[in-house]
């Protein structure tokens, strides 16, 4: 019998996957004055958190976090780090792609911050808007397709990088009204000193 996704993900995770990464993104971190600059709702959401390590810097700037993955293990991993940074968060087992998605959410509580670093899923894009809180800022970066000649880390598996362009069409196709903030799709030095290929977009809900 098949393994799923949580069993798949929680062996990886329990063999040290990411252990290494505890580092919040840099997007993150390069949009967060911005943010907290224009008094967002202080509720957030972190999408596929791993072991949380961009939700337990969003709590560490204020917010309330919902962190939600698959994986239990990962969930403990990043449940013990929150512990020894002296930080809250609310840590959320679910399968996002499974049904009732958004079932684990606080629907009446709309999100003025929302992240999904490195999950593809297009699927899930109407739901993250639609729990946006008005003025409330959704962040993603994707590992991005590419055909250059340089090496870049990530997936080999295109299933799991994003095409060109396609971030933002699906946003700007929203009903809901979206300003794009922030842009890129290129290169990035990682901080293990290899090279991603990331397309990252930053929208801001405006009604």
């Amino acid at each position: 019998m098949a393994l799923s996704d949580r069993q798949l993900w929680d062996a990886r995770y329990r063999q040290g996957a990411y252990s290494e990464r505890l580092w919040p993104g840099a997007y993150l971190q390069q949009c967060m004055p911005q943010i907290l600059a224009q008094q967002t709702p202080e509720r957030a959401l972190d999408v596929a958190c791993g072991r949380g390590r961009n939700s337990i810097y969003a709590a560490q700037q204020g917010f309330n976090v919902d962190a939600v993955d698959v994986s239990a293990a990962a969930l403990a991993q990043g449940a013990r780090q929150a512990f020894h940074a002296g930080v809250m968060v609310n840590w959320r087992c679910q399968n996002l792609l499974g049904a009732n998605v958004g079932g684990g959410w606080q629907r009446d509580n709309k999100y003025g911050l929302i992240i999904m670093f490195r999950f593809v899923a297009p699927s899930l894009l109407p739901t993250l808007v639609s729990n946006l809180a008005l003025g409330g800022h959704l962040l993603i970066e994707e590992h991005l397709q590419w055909s250059g000649p340089e090496a870049v880390n990530g997936p080999n598996n295109p299933d799991f990088r994003v095409a060109p362009q396609a971030l933002k069409e699906a946003l700007l196709s929203s009903p809901q009204g979206l300003d794009i903030v922030d842009e890129f799709e290129g290169l990035v030095e990682e901080p293990d000193r290899s090279q991603a290929a990331l397309s990252r977009i930053w929208v801001r809900r405006q009604r």
